[in-house]
């Protein structure tokens, strides 16, 4: 039961990892674009329109088909278990890598009304680092860069924080406070989401 309520204050520190995801999602997606010159910003803007269309429908699965898309759930997900990689059975990974991707999935889906932008707009793109600026209307625009890998989403940083360094955070507190037992993180990774109001 501890570990449960430990989980839902960790849920909150992760929150900032999701809407900042969120904040993409809600974003329409401005002209400059692609850069011909830069492959790793055509996969932001790409992974931007996909989140777009998500946000308009606020259903998690439209969320979680985005980031199998546009993302490497794969190596976000272990990067987040930290100095507990090693736990991790191999017979495991493809369900923790699920549990995740659902996990960020669901919630990006219950906080997508609070953080849309009215745009996303190209900064500048060196090798796999991508800056962009998020408009909000009359409100201040914020600085998002995307890390990528290939053809995928590995990182985004907003308002200087990492987000896949903040749900690492977050899952090693959970495996910390458990004694490392990743039976436990995978149970609360996996339990419903708490009811929102939005």
């Amino acid at each position: 039961m501890s570990m449960v309520i430990g989980f839902a204050g960790s849920r909150r520190l992760c929150l900032a990892f999701l809407c900042a995801l969120a904040m993409v999602a809600g974003a329409t997606l401005s002209a400059p674009a692609r850069a011909a010159s830069c492959p790793a910003a055509d996969v932001a803007l790409k992974a931007g329109e996909a989140f777009l269309e998500a946000a308009h429908t606020q259903r998690a699965s439209d969320f979680a088909a985005a980031l199998a898309s546009y993302t490497d759930m794969d190596q976000i997900a272990l990067f987040a278990l930290g100095k507990y990689r090693s736990s991790l059975p191999a017979a495991r990974k493809a369900e923790f890598v699920s549990l995740t991707s659902h996990y960020v999935a669901n919630t990006l889906a219950d906080f997508a009304l609070k953080f849309r932008a009215t745009a996303i707009k190209l900064i500048d793109c060196h090798g796999g680092q991508v800056a962009t600026r998020l408009e909000f209307g009359a409100r201040p625009a914020k600085r998002a860069t995307w890390r990528i890998s290939g053809d995928k989403v590995i990182d985004v940083n907003v308002q200087n924080v990492w987000l896949a360094q903040l749900l690492r955070d977050n899952y090693v507190g959970i495996l910390n406070r458990s004694g490392g037992d990743i039976a436990i993180l995978l149970s609360n990774i996996g339990a419903p989401p708490a009811v929102n109001s939005n």
